[in-house]
């Protein structure tokens, strides 16, 4: 009013405009006030309680409550002029902040505390005893209470005898605890972790492959030789290993889409790195295989990746691996769940959804398990459980709509994002050599370098023969393609070609079955001609896929052991044909038909300058 020039700051002028002021506040709802605001949950007044009074003196109102409530009208007494004057004086003082005209009062009472000395330590015992896993009641703990005090105060003079405290206040000391540690104290650290989570959106990601987490999860499902009557030859320990099975993923945090998944007895490295190399990899074989009906193709190169933290996941094979694709492995705290929320999820998801229908279903407890006996209905096999399970990740899972996409099919996001983002292209197969391949060492020859009866050459490899002559190699073998090795020249990889014709994309396997059928058939030290050996191949091929076919998901890669097993064993009685220029040559070098060294085709070293096996590079 003093801004708009209604009135000045004189007492009179002020008192006037206080006054005309006081009769329209009147009809507002701040003149309302509960009838009595200390009543209990069933609407009755608490004993002992007392209507609160409004300030000041009260005054007749010609205003009525509303019809029905429990309310009544209260005038307050306005201000005089000079408090009117302090007020506003405060207000500009202080910003016009409304807490500035508190008075304190809020802050007035007794500091001192009223329950001490042995009443307070027979409190304090009572009160810890409540967030512990015997549950008690407060109503107990309170009478336990009282009965201590009436213990310490039997035989004691009036004058010296203890209160006891009320069961209010025993009420507020254990309230001091806080909610989490009462319900961890009486449930259980693991419960109350769950039922206060904080419940988030999570880790946001918006394009595909921005984040990969991979984990094992240990199958419900008992593995079991029944049908094929071995079950019952195989020791107690034997049957206990066999129980159940363990199902490595690596899922796309983004889409939803699983993009590698591996079914093992144990949580191996050789799974993790295998999952690892099926999410960099098309994995469209494995979906025919199983007779699924949509694409597998989903593979690009990852942003970041999170693992479990466990031997798994987290050693120097994966971290290495990780690591050779530009990123560095996250691990996420143990026991929060929440930190892999889409991967806990999924595993939740296969639990109820697929393994629960198997019929050789174990269950998680033997109160849950009840007379079912397991191991009598048991009727699946690794390679079966693979099938199917491969099968419902490709076409249930991936066409299915997910409550994380808002019902969008995985499918359907992975087509749309990667429309609309991109994707990192996958490593090509030199790069998927370099990481995944088997290490090995091979001593350099003038055959070239041998792995498993295959010889291998490229042109810098030539060049460092005829440097160093005959010195070991550091090599790397990828056992699913054997058209070619990664061989390490004075630190620098290179790629050297099979000299044998047909064997890009050649696996191990099919090799292995390849070389068996080969020393059957051929006596020893015969050689063998190359279209034997494209015959063989041929047969092999077709038994790899067929075994392919059948374990899936559950075959691991072959280690170096592996592939030194298989050169003793595998590949004797039989010697590996040359070449077909080396045949039409008459000259004895090993070199001979093999790549120029000098450029010029007619300009061959002469059988003289051949290197012979005492090779001295001094000399």
């Amino acid at each position: 009013m003093y801004e708009a020039g209604a009135c000045t700051k004189s007492e009179r002028s002020v008192e006037e405009a206080i006054a005309l002021i006081y009769r329209e506040m009147r009809l507002l709802d701040i003149a309302l006030k509960p009838a009595n605001p200390r009543r209990g949950r069933t609407g009755k007044a608490l004993k002992g309680s007392t209507a609160t009074r409004p300030a000041g003196r009260l005054k007749s109102s010609s205003r009525k409550p509303y019809a029905g409530s429990k309310t009544e009208v209260v005038d307050r007494h306005y201000p005089c002029p000079r408090t009117m004057h302090r007020w506003i004086a405060l207000l500009e003082d202080r910003g016009f902040s409304p807490v500035s005209l508190r008075d304190g009062r809020y802050r007035s009472g007794c500091r001192t505390r009223q329950i001490t000395g042995e009443a307070l330590r027979l409190l304090i015992h009572h009160g810890n005893r409540y967030p512990t896993d015997e549950r008690p009641t407060i109503r107990n703990l309170h009478r336990d209470l009282k009965a201590d005090i009436d213990t310490y105060n039997f035989g004691l003079p009036m004058e010296d005898r203890l209160a006891c405290p009320s069961r209010t206040a025993l009420g507020l000391y254990i309230a001091g605890f806080g909610r989490f540690k009462i319900y961890a104290g009486r449930y259980g650290i693991e419960k109350a972790k769950a039922k206060f989570a904080v419940v988030t959106s999570g880790l946001v990601t918006t394009r595909p492959y921005e984040r990969i987490e991979m984990d094992s999860w240990e199958v419900d499902l008992m593995t079991v030789l029944t049908a094929v009557g071995l079950w019952d030859r195989l020791d107690g320990k034997t049957k206990r290993e066999v129980r159940r099975m363990h199902f490595t993923v690596a899922i796309d945090t983004t889409t939803k889409i699983i993009v590698g998944a591996v079914l093992s007895r144990t949580p191996t490295v050789a799974a993790a790195m295998k999952v690892l190399r099926m999410a960099l990899s098309n994995k469209q074989a494995y979906a025919t295989a199983a007779g699924a009906e949509l694409p597998w193709d989903q593979c690009a190169t990852f942003e970041s990746i999170a693992m479990d933290g466990g031997p798994q996941f987290n050693n120097a094979e994966v971290i290495n691996a990780v690591a050779c694709l530009g990123q560095s492995p996250l691990y996420p705290s143990g026991g929060v769940p929440g930190l892999r929320g889409p991967m806990e999820s999924f595993f939740r998801t296969v639990g109820m959804q697929i393994i629960a229908r198997f019929p050789g279903r174990t269950f998680e407890n033997v109160v849950a398990k009840g007379d079912y006996d397991p191991e009598a209905r048991t009727c699946l096999f690794d390679d079966e459980q693979a099938r199917i399970l491969t099968r419902w990740l490709v076409d249930a899972y991936h066409g299915a709509p997910h409550d994380g996409l808002a019902g969008e099919t995985p499918i359907a996001a992975w087509n749309r994002l990667t429309h609309m983002h991109g994707i990192i292209k996958a490593p090509d197969r030199h790069k998927l050599r370099s990481i995944f391949g088997i290490p090995l060492f091979r001593t350099l020859g003038n055959a070239g370098i041998r792995v498993l009866n295959l010889h291998y050459w490229c042109e810098p490899l030539v060049r460092h023969f005829l440097d160093r002559g005959k010195v070991e190699m550091e090599i790397k073998f990828d056992p699913e393609d054997l058209g070619e090795i990664a061989v390490c020249i004075d630190g620098t990889w290179h790629a050297a070609s099979c000299t044998s014709e047909k064997f890009e994309n050649v696996t191990l396997e099919a090799w292995i079955r390849a070389s068996r059928d080969i020393a059957r058939t051929h006596a020893v030290g015969a050689a063998v001609t190359q279209a034997a050996v494209n015959a063989a191949l041929i047969a092999a091929n077709t038994l790899s896929r067929e075994a392919s076919d059948r374990f899936g998901i559950a075959s691991l890669p072959p280690t170096a052991d592996d592939i030194a097993r298989a050169e003793r064993e595998l590949m004797f009685g039989w010697t590996m044909p040359a070449t077909a220029d080396v045949h039409e040559q008459s000259s004895a070098d090993p070199l001979d038909g093999g790549y120029p060294v000098t450029g010029v085709e007619d300009q061959h070293p002469s059988r003289d300058d051949a290197p012979s096996d005492d090779f001295d590079i001094e000399n």
